[in-house]
């Protein structure tokens, strides 16, 4: 497996792992807040029936009471009067299924009871068992409620009160059915309900959906409020996974969680790629920084490297220079002495001197310039100094089939230069314009050559139909080391800069629209004299 492919299964199972665990957070979120909920509305339901029971039960003290009056009120045999009472509050109460007027006889040494039913209501009303019961009622005080248990009643609980202490002693037992305590019809399907009496189950009715039975139910237990009936309320609720989590809302979460996850997830990784690319090409960038600045260290050695052989020729080049110069003006001196009348010779000699002269003060300016010597400016006659640089260069410009036209504007002011670094100047312009139509081809080539006065300036333009330079290298065709020649060395147009600079001019570079080049050199005019 590639490393690429590897970084993108992590990337992968990294969003699997968050979107799953953002699904998760929102199904126990959402299971949390559904719990509490249920459990809030169980609450709510287990308080309702714990009143409803409450009031319920202490109408069964009540209905007891008002019996034992009767009983006592009727102890000269008149039982009617508690036979319609009984009736009435069997019909309004229906939860209350029978009553039992006893006389219950203790008996010693055995320590027994016996029961004799007096009353029932109604007559034929199933009756538990008086003789297990007899004695658990003797033995309470008189006029107190007490509830029991009976194995032989299974039906509900009794409530039971003793009329009096005597022996034999009367007795009320009331039947009641606990399933009517509660109107079932509004208890709600989803409540697990159970009542206890004395830690015996005596109504429980199972809620009809189905729970999780690894699931905690929420759960609500209290005891009724009553003396005689300590009844235990119990109530439950059982939950499920879809009851405490909506499927439907969960797959909408997850979908949308996905899509979020992911859509973030390829914004980070978009944004780090990018990043990384950005960094991969500031390195490059600086790496080609470094190349450059390392090349145009070693070029500077190589310049000062051939500065200081320069050096040394320019020295080694002014003796000879010199005896030149001597030798043609003693051989001018004999012509004179020996009256010797030769224009040519004397020409010949006096140009040997002049180019001798001129020789030693280019060597001179070379030698300025390498040491960093500023050059003194003179008064020059900006036409003479073109039209001698024209001069020098025409012969070479003629063999390589390169015309050159010079239209040199009068009556143009002096300026203040140093007449070799102008030569220099032109020299070079002329000679890129020559190299430039040798290298294109051109079979007629043309270098022209034009001066004139502009405002306070004094310009001048160098121009040649080549080809003329590539736009995208014009801004560049000063800097040092920068050439687009295969041997050149990028020093002659920004030395040319540097020269035209220094007497406070300026040099331009530009397309012509008819095609070729077009140098333009403009400098400060000086007060004074016309040339």
């Amino acid at each position: 497996m590639t490393r690429d492919a590897h970084s993108r299964l992590e990337w992968i199972a990294g969003i699997l792992a968050v979107w799953i665990l953002c699904v998760a957070c929102y199904a126990a979120i959402s299971a949390n807040i559904a719990l509490k909920r249920s459990e809030a509305e169980l609450n709510e339901a287990g308080f309702l029936l714990h009143r409803m029971i409450s009031q319920r039960v202490a109408q069964h003290d009540a209905h007891l009471t008002t019996l034992v009056s009767l009983v006592l009120a009727a102890e000269g045999g008149q039982s009617q009067p508690l036979i319609q009472v009984g009736e009435s509050i069997m019909r309004f109460y229906p939860r209350i299924t029978a009553i039992h007027e006893l006389e219950i006889t203790w008996r010693e040494p055995s320590a027994s009871a016996d029961a004799r039913r007096i009353l029932s209501i109604p007559a034929d009303a199933r009756v538990p068992d008086d003789r297990l019961l007899a004695a658990a009622v003797f033995m309470q005080k008189a006029g107190e409620g007490k509830s029991h248990v009976d194995a032989s009643f299974d039906t509900g609980y009794l409530l039971t009160k003793k009329v009096r202490d005597s022996n034999p002693a009367p007795a009320l037992v009331l039947q009641i059915d606990p399933w009517r305590l509660i109107d079932m019809e509004e208890l709600p399907n989803w409540i697990s309900l159970q009542l206890q009496l004395d830690g015996k189950v005596v109504m429980q009715r199972p809620a009809a959906p189905q729970g999780s039975g690894w699931l905690t139910p929420p759960r609500f237990s209290r005891m009724i409020d009553s003396q005689s009936q300590p009844l235990l309320l119990n109530l439950e609720r059982p939950v499920s996974l879809a009851d405490l989590v909506d499927g439907a809302m969960l797959a909408a979460v997850a979908a949308a969680s996905l899509v979020g996850l992911g859509l973030f997830a390829y914004s980070l990784r978009n944004r780090r790629e990018a990043r990384l690319s950005q960094g991969a090409a500031e390195r490059a960038e600086q790496r080609s920084i470094l190349l450059a600045r390392e090349a145009r260290l070693a070029h500077a050695a190589r310049v000062n490297s051939l500065g200081e052989l320069a050096s040394g020729i320019a020295h080694e080049l002014a003796q000879p220079l010199t005896a030149l110069m001597s030798q043609s003006r003693a051989a001018e001196r004999l012509l004179e002495q020996s009256g010797i009348d030769n224009a040519l010779l004397k020409k010949t000699m006096a140009a040997n001197v002049r180019e001798a002269r001129r020789a030693g003060d280019m060597l001179k300016r070379m030698r300025d310039y390498i040491s960093n010597r500023p050059p003194k400016p003179v008064a020059v006659v900006i036409n003479k100094v073109v039209s001698d640089t024209a001069d020098l260069m025409r012969a070479d410009l003629e063999q390589r089939g390169i015309t050159l036209d010079l239209s040199l504007s009068g009556n143009l002011p002096m300026l203040m230069a140093d007449p070799v670094e102008l030569e220099q100047v032109f020299n070079n312009l002329i000679r890129n314009a020559a190299d430039s139509l040798g290298e294109a081809g051109i079979a007629e080539g043309r270098i022209t050559i034009a001066t004139m006065l502009e405002g306070s300036r004094i310009r001048i333009d160098i121009g040649d139909n080549g080809p003329g330079i590539e736009e995208a290298l014009l801004p560049r065709v000063f800097e040092t080391f920068f050439t687009t020649k295969p041997d050149g060395m990028g020093l002659g147009l920004a030395l040319c800069s540097t020269l035209i600079e220094r007497v406070g001019g300026q040099i331009e570079a530009r397309n012509e629209a008819d095609g070729g080049a077009r140098f333009t050199v403009r400098l400060v005019a000086g007060p004074g004299e016309t040339g």
